[in-house]
């Protein structure tokens, strides 16, 4: 509107036939111009000079992700990379970089250039020099990483697990860059699947409710039943390692357990035997099994039956309903499991947690001994991602939240939604999981169907509490879709640290990227 005007006014100022104002139009017209083509002009060399700073800023954080390097070499890197993002065109040329090192190991990147004038020819000025100049530092970065790892079942198809390993391994050889240890750098690893295995050595711990006091290790039994001693009962299986999640309200959270208030302590996983197949009442010809099939029935039922009448005509009733028949402990007692599959460890991930280490060999001997098996439970792995890398006890590795001197970062992998396979489990209403059963209620709802999206809203809320603590959070959807996607999404801490359904061959590259994000670089000018 303004330009308008003044264009407006010009012209009538030049239409005017009266000399003296002829005269001085002819007098003023030509500064008028020169002034309105400075200021032109000038915004063009603004322009160009943020196209030279975003290009040194490139080139210098470019070089400083090779500390190995010669200072030649990387001069030469330097300027490979800011003519990549600076391409000479109209808006103007610029000269040669000149990258200098100081005693500190800082980095100057400098770079002129010219930016032909429009306007301002008119006053002879026919180019203007632009310069820009950026310093980057490396900032001393103590890292501490957990990877939280899908080992479900699934993750055996398609060659997804030896993917997983290769990523993980060149993240990690990536991260200690040549050391086999260090002193800036922790790693630890979760795997998890239906639930997260702490490791069967941690039996004797403080924090294990070895005396069954919690009200989690309560729930699944007569009363009184101690599950450690269920365990010492039977002949051939021992506590593999892994550990129900707890009741409200430290369900969710990583509080420290304390023998003063029992309900903090972690309860030792003991998946029950679940009912056997009924037996029709019936006798003759039509007899015989029928009923629910339970997902992890590995010990005959102590369950006597009451009959009446005899031959054809005589029929059955057991003394016992399902839950019943679960809760009953006398079927343990001195009672062989005749399975690899199923038994009190059932669903249990075979590898143990490694604790945040500075020790490359322990983190790598972690990964490749990954084993894919179980359903998919994603906040039990989150939750003790958490817990490893809080200063905290279960798990004490950690730096305190409030040292400056640490970032902690949690990198969250999974290849699908949470399942617990809620239609399959009559009386349970779900498989047996770090939650229990959902007929139990920790899973928001008796229905095992809807148990699900209540593990998808435990995962949401794990996500918000990991983040509020400081805690940088990279998720990686391998090779899913559908709802999953945007929960893994909306957990990441930024939108572009969540990495969507990379294929076999790409997840070498999203670890690698992760692992350039951790190093980054601080840019001070």
């Amino acid at each position: 509107m303004i330009t308008k005007k003044l264009a407006r006014l010009t012209a009538d100022f030049s239409r005017s036939r009266r000399g003296s104002v002829a005269i001085l139009f002819g007098v003023v017209l030509l500064p008028l111009v020169i002034a309105m083509g400075v200021g032109f002009d000038y915004g063009r060399a603004l322009l160009v000079r943020d196209r030279m700073h975003e290009a040194a800023d490139a080139a210098a954080l470019a070089i400083g992700s090779w500390p190995d390097m010669d200072k030649e070499a990387l001069k030469e890197k330097a300027q490979q990379f800011f003519d990549a993002n600076y391409s000479d065109g109209t808006l103007g040329a610029s000269g040669k970089i000149n990258v200098r090192f100081d005693k500190d190991n800082n980095i100057f990147v400098t770079v002129t250039g010219e930016m032909p004038t429009t306007f301002m020819k008119l006053a002879n000025v026919k180019q203007m020099d632009v310069a820009a100049q950026t310093m980057v530092t490396k900032e001393e970065r103590n890292i501490e990483l957990i990877l939280v790892l899908d080992t479900t079942g699934s993750m055996r198809n398609g060659g997804k697990m030896n993917a997983l390993k290769n990523a993980a391994r060149e993240m990690v050889n990536t991260l200690f860059n040549g050391k086999s240890t260090s002193d800036t750098l922790k790693v630890g690893v979760v795997p998890f699947s239906a639930a997260v295995n702490v490791g069967s050595q941690m039996s004797n711990s403080p924090w294990l409710d070895r005396s069954g006091a919690s009200s989690i290790a309560k729930e699944d039994f007569v009363p009184g039943t101690n599950t450690w001693t269920l365990f010492s009962k039977l002949r051939n299986k021992s506590w593999a390692g892994c550990v129900r999640e707890r009741a409200e309200p430290y369900e969710l959270t990583d509080a420290a357990p304390s023998n003063s208030d029992k309900d903090t302590l972690f309860a030792p996983y003991f998946a029950p035997d679940e009912p056997d197949p009924e037996e029709d009442s019936g006798g003759g010809w039509w007899g015989g099994s029928s009923g629910p099939n339970y997902a992890n029935n590995y010990l005959d039922d102590q369950n006597p039956q009451s009959c009446s009448g005899w031959g054809w005509y005589q029929t059955c009733q057991d003394s016992m309903n399902d839950e019943q028949i679960q809760r009953d402990t006398r079927k343990y007692d001195n009672a062989y499991v005749n399975s690899s599959t199923y038994g009190p460890n059932y669903l249990c991930p075979p590898n143990p947690v490694t604790a945040l280490t500075d020790n490359k060999s322990k983190v790598l001997s972690a990964i490749n001994a990954l084993e894919p098996d179980g359903s998919t439970v994603i906040p039990a792995g989150l939750l003790w991602g958490w817990r490893l890398i809080s200063p905290g006890a279960p798990f004490s590795e950690g730096a305190a939240y409030d040292d400056e001197t640490w970032i902690k970062a949690i990198v969250l992998l999974t290849d699908g939604e949470n399942s617990v396979n809620g239609g399959s489990n009559y009386h349970n209403k779900s498989i047996y999981n770090a939650f229990g059963y959902a007929a139990k209620g920790h899973l928001g709802n008796t229905n095992g169907y809807e148990a699900e999206d209540e593990l998808d809203e435990k995962t949401s809320t794990v996500c918000s509490k990991i983040k509020a603590s400081n805690i940088r959070l990279y998720t990686i959807g391998f090779q899913v879709s559908g709802q999953v996607q945007n929960l893994l999404r909306s957990c990441a801490t930024e939108p572009d640290m969540f990495y969507n359904s990379p294929s076999n061959s790409q997840l070498a590259g999203v670890f690698q990227d992760i692992a350039q994000g951790l190093g980054e670089l601080r840019i001070a000018r």
